[in-house]
């Protein structure tokens, strides 16, 4: 299957409308909470002597259902409400996170119960990232997508970038049990609002028809169709690339950054260092909607790459404190990106095979995570830190080419439209 021209139609001022009102509240408040949790797992590890080996296994352990259940998890949103998904999943997470909060409060703390907690924790997640990425389309109407998932990703980025790290270090400066209670306690907001979500229109899932296929040739049907669909495998590959280099760049960065590195950054001036990436995505996500209807999602999504190799390769070139601020806030350009990948796949397949595309797609994007922290290693290892960072732009430079002729040209435009946002 070949590309389509399916850009959106311009879109006009009308409210995205209060179902989605409720689903970006479930999205902040899960990010916000995925935050605090991002940093409570591992300083928990640390304070109570995990060690580098046991804090590499809670981390693992966090991404390994990523790589077992991705698929599986598509086909259990394609089949299902997803929207009921979400909640037992949330709910799920409440209960888990209390039984670690209680047992951290009791003095039972350890790195097994930690492990186990994010392997339960990993699974929960991709059930419920897959299932927020099908339930957008069926809120919104299809001119809208870019602007939802422009307020999407900012409520992300200011909730789990910005707000939730900080909030989970004020917690652990109390107790980690505190921190993942209060984990527990905004999981349970986000049920709360997933409860106000209508249920889909008219929209009778798979395991509700007779004679439905088996699990294996489902999973198949959705590989296939990205597999098949020339754009969707370009972005997928594209995608997975990017989270290479991503992961690299990160992985290196605190080595180069932080004392006794070349820079000699205190751990609180990095933070801060790091937080322009956060508030320049911020600014992106809220200005993207527009960007994508007046300039095109290809001059978009040309400038988001641009942005992310400019980033990595600005203090690899140059390394300095203002250098790498620079790069930083240029890497806020991938929300560009996120904006037009997320929006054309929501767009272009079928509702009813959405989950196991995303989940398929998803599951190169995260797979090559890991993969950036080992090619890190690596290169850190033989000719530096620094040198990483160089790589990671020629990984960005590589998939900028591909995924830029990709990209749909805009369609033309209709003769009546209401006036832009």
């Amino acid at each position: 299957m070949t590309a389509t021209s399916t850009d959106p139609a311009v879109p006009s001022r009308t409210s995205l409308g209060r179902p989605f009102f409720w689903l970006w509240n479930a999205c902040a408040g899960s990010n916000l909470a995925d935050g605090v949790y991002q940093v409570a797992l591992p300083a928990t590890a640390v304070h109570l002597g995990g060690g580098a080996d046991g804090v590499a296994l809670v981390a693992a352990m966090s991404r390994l259902p990523w790589l077992l259940f991705a698929l599986f998890s598509g086909l259990l949103v394609d089949r299902y409400d997803e929207r009921r998904l979400m909640r037992v999943v949330n709910t799920g997470r409440v209960l888990v996170l209390g039984a670690v909060a209680l047992l951290l409060a009791l003095g039972e703390g350890s790195i097994s119960l930690l492990a186990a907690a994010a392997f339960l924790l990993g699974i929960g997640e991709t059930v419920f990232d897959t299932a927020f990425h099908t339930t957008t389309p069926g809120l919104v109407e299809p001119s809208q997508l870019e602007r939802a998932n422009a307020r999407l990703q900012a409520a992300e980025i200011t909730t789990n970038q910005m707000a939730g790290p900080p909030l989970g270090g004020l917690l652990l400066g109390l107790t980690a049990a505190l921190a993942f209670g209060a984990t527990a306690v905004l999981y349970l907001a986000t049920v709360l609002a997933l409860l106000a979500l209508p249920a889909p229109d008219g929209r009778t899932p798979p395991a509700a028809t007779p004679g439905r296929t088996g699990v294996l040739r489902d999973i198949r049907a959705g590989l296939s169709f990205l597999v098949g669909h020339r754009t969707l495998l370009v972005y997928a590959l594209g995608v997975g690339a990017l989270n290479l280099a991503w992961a690299a760049v990160y992985a290196a960065l605190p080595v180069l950054a932080l004392r006794p590195g070349p820079l000699g950054l205190s751990p609180s001036a990095y933070g801060t260092l790091l937080m322009i990436a956060g508030v320049s995505g911020l600014a992106v996500g809220l200005l993207s909607a527009k960007a994508t209807a007046r300039l095109g999602t290809r001059p978009c999504m040309a400038l988001g790459l641009a942005g992310m190799a400019v980033g990595f390769l600005l203090p690899g070139l140059v390394l300095t404190t203002a250098s790498l601020g620079v790069g930083l806030g240029c890497t806020g350009l991938l929300v560009l990106i996120n904006v037009v990948t997320v929006s054309y796949r929501q767009r272009t397949v079928p509702q009813e095979m959405l989950g196991r595309v995303t989940s398929a797609y998803r599951l190169i994007a995260f797979g090559c995570l890991p993969l950036g922290s080992a090619l890190a290693g690596v290169v850190g290892s033989h000719a530096g830190s620094r040198p990483v960072l160089l790589v990671a732009g020629c990984v960005v430079l590589a998939a900028a080419v591909p995924m830029v002729l990709a990209t749909p040209r805009p369609a033309p435009a209709p003769t009546e439209v209401t006036e832009t946002e």
